[in-house]
């Protein structure tokens, strides 16, 4: 499907890379390898629009897919050409976008892939004070997300991280209150202070 461009362009709105990330890790079928590499590939070069390019290449790097890819290169794939030609092109690509890129662009693409972790950006009260206001971008997409997981995941990780970049939020856009207010959070943060993970109830009240 990822050969046809339109196709191409619309993938990374349904969680297609954390998933096949995922695959590639956990499979040791050559074929299974080969196709998702081949997937990834087709995702950086069949959308005409570059930014959306570029936007696939955070999230896989997101995702982890460079480690995985250092691990494919002390296989012997020589024999396969596919495979072999896949790797070494995804390596170059990957590694020049986490050359040039900017912290929020990591931190949207996290957000965005619904694999969230305690990566540096959370805990950076620089990050916060530079770029709290632009999750109000596009409709308040990347708070809307946050929200959802809130309501959706049932990791605790995820969920901790959700709620403390909620009340980072709050601590650094003045009118962050009023706009939790109006997307409803409150009721879905009430409900994880019964949550049986304490941190998620730590992070939780701390929003409250």
């Amino acid at each position: 499907m990822t050969y046809d461009t339109t196709i191409a362009e619309q993938m990374n709105r349904y969680s297609v890379i954390p998933s096949l990330a995922d695959i590639l890790r956990e499979s040791v079928k050559e074929k299974v390898t080969r196709i998702v590499l081949a997937v990834f590939r087709n995702l950086i070069v069949k959308p005409q629009d570059p930014q959306i390019a570029r936007e696939n290449c955070i999230q896989m790097v997101q995702c982890k897919v460079m480690e995985q890819l250092v691990k494919l290169t002390q296989k012997d794939y020589q024999h396969d050409e596919d495979i072999y030609n896949n790797i070494k092109y995804l390596t170059v690509k990957l590694q020049n976008t986490v050359q040039y890129l900017c912290s929020f662009e990591y931190y949207s693409s996290e957000v965005k892939s619904g694999r969230m972790e305690w990566s540096p950006v959370h805990k950076s009260e620089k990050f916060w004070r530079e770029n709290a206001d632009r999750l109000n971008d596009d409709n308040y997409e990347l708070l809307k997300i946050l929200i959802r997981l809130l309501h959706s995941s049932k990791d605790s990780l995820v969920l901790s991280v959700a709620c403390h970049d909620l009340g980072q939020y709050v601590s650094h856009y003045i009118l962050g209150r009023r706009v939790l207010e109006t997307l409803k959070v409150k009721e879905e943060l009430l409900l994880l202070l019964s949550h049986p993970n304490p941190n998620v109830k730590h992070q939780a009240l701390h929003t409250i």
